[in-house]
């Protein structure tokens, strides 16, 4: 028994990692291939997993309208994540983003931005800190 939660426990353990990695390189390739559709859906899934290397890339998508509709409010909140977590470009495009937002949006996309930092940045301090 003590040996089959082992065995599972192992595998949770290692499909998580490889499944975030997958998305992330699967979105490379097809970006590099021209399929922004696919990249956008791979990229997607790979900072909604917590893959921070996927950040920007989706920010990146939302900035340009690449595999779905231009939305600068979710560029600018992608942006603020991939800068919180790390990215050295992220916070330029940021700061360039915002001069496209409206008052209202840029509350919105400050407010997601929050959220988005509390979920992948914050959060995962807290749990490491107990």
């Amino acid at each position: 028994m003590f040996r089959r939660l082992v065995v599972v426990l192992l595998s949770l353990l290692f499909s998580v990692p490889y499944h975030v990695h997958a998305g992330f390189e699967e979105g490379l390739t097809a970006s590099r291939v021209g399929d922004n559709d696919l990249a956008f859906v791979e990229f997607r899934a790979a900072a909604e997993a917590g893959d921070a290397r996927a950040f920007g890339k989706l920010a990146s998508m939302y900035l340009y309208g690449l595999g779905t509709e231009t939305e600068f409010v979710r560029a600018y909140a992608w942006f603020d994540l991939a800068t919180a977590a790390g990215d050295k470009y992220a916070a330029r495009f940021r700061d360039a983003v915002v001069n496209e937002l409206t008052a209202p949006q840029r509350e919105e996309a400050e407010r997601l931005a929050e959220e988005l930092i509390s979920r992948f940045i914050a959060a995962p301090a807290e749990a490491s800190s107990r």
